[in-house]
């Protein structure tokens, strides 16, 4: 699948001497997450709730509206099970990544999102069991109520995931001392 027209949405967001270091898209395939060790559980446990509960309304004869008060749960229950693996593998396939020596650009469907290469926040680096990895932008807090952990953004499933470091290494050493990487060869692109 040929993604170059894919990635032709960047060009009005870059400015002056901008030019791409990288750009890439997430895989195919299901990423299980330590989220999900404790999602997928949770998840039984509230569908099956919710449907005991609708059909103990449905055989008590009770009034109607017990019977309707169920039916969102359920349909909570059914996304938390099934529909975010299926939302997750429709937007890989509309998710495209590009890094430019200035900023970090996200198109995800019809949203784009930009994040600035002077205020990113420390990456983390996942390798997945198939190869390829994930570099999460992420921080811990520190409050009076405790320590609480905020995730940014990601770039999920790369192939290439040591390329897309590497550009962010030198987008952030662009900005930093003002290196223009612009000649280096256009495998780096």
């Amino acid at each position: 699948m040929d993604f170059t027209d894919n990635y032709a949405f960047c060009r009005q967001y870059m400015v002056g001497d901008e030019y791409i270091l990288w750009k890439g898209h997430p895989e195919k395939g299901n990423i299980f997450t330590g989220r999900d060790a404790i999602m997928i559980p949770f998840s039984l446990i509230w569908l099956s709730f919710a449907c005991f509960w609708e059909l103990t309304a449905l055989r008590s004869g009770a009034p109607v509206y017990f019977a309707l008060f169920g039916l969102p749960f359920v349909g909570i229950g059914l996304y938390m099970l099934f529909g975010r693996f299926i939302s997750a593998a429709y937007f890989r396939d509309k998710t495209f990544y590009v890094i430019t020596n200035r900023k970090i650009l996200i198109k995800r469907g019809k949203r784009i999102k930009i994040y600035d290469g002077t205020d990113l926040p420390p990456m983390d680096i996942t390798i997945h069991k198939n190869g390829n990895g994930t570099i999460l932008f992420s921080e811990t807090v520190y409050t009076r109520r405790g320590r609480s952990h905020r995730i940014y953004f990601a770039l999920e499933n790369l192939k290439d995931v040591a390329q897309a470091q590497n550009a962010i290494t030198m987008m952030e050493q662009s900005l930093f001392d003002g290196t223009d990487f612009n000649n280096f060869p256009d495998d780096m692109q």
